[in-house]
């Protein structure tokens, strides 16, 4: 699978708002996986001084990544294909991530 950052514009959103978004798209990325489109939600970055947010998903393709984001209602500007280049860390060490990245 890929990486993908979905990048959305929120005006007005409240965190409590965006917590539901985030629930929303990972039922969708759920559902998308049941109905044999592996889409998987990893979380998410709330930016509130910009009204911003950025999600990160686990898919074959940015399409399936659009079309669940479209199933669950949330709102999305761009998706774009990513490389995770994050170190393990020692607080990271225990979470199971492989080094460099985000759990397979």
């Amino acid at each position: 699978m890929t990486a993908f950052l979905v990048f959305r514009d929120l005006p007005g959103i409240t965190r409590d708002q965006y917590v539901a978004a985030q629930h929303a798209a990972a039922s969708a990325a759920r559902q998308s996986t049941a109905a044999g489109r592996e889409v998987a939600y990893l979380g998410g970055f709330f930016l509130p001084g910009t009204a911003q947010a950025i999600c990160i998903f686990d898919a074959e393709s940015a399409a399936d990544v659009a079309d669940a984001n479209k199933q669950a209602g949330v709102p999305v500007t761009e998706v774009v294909e990513a490389i995770d280049l994050r170190v393990v860390t020692r607080d990271d060490a225990g979470s199971g991530r492989p080094p460099g990245g985000h759990p397979t």
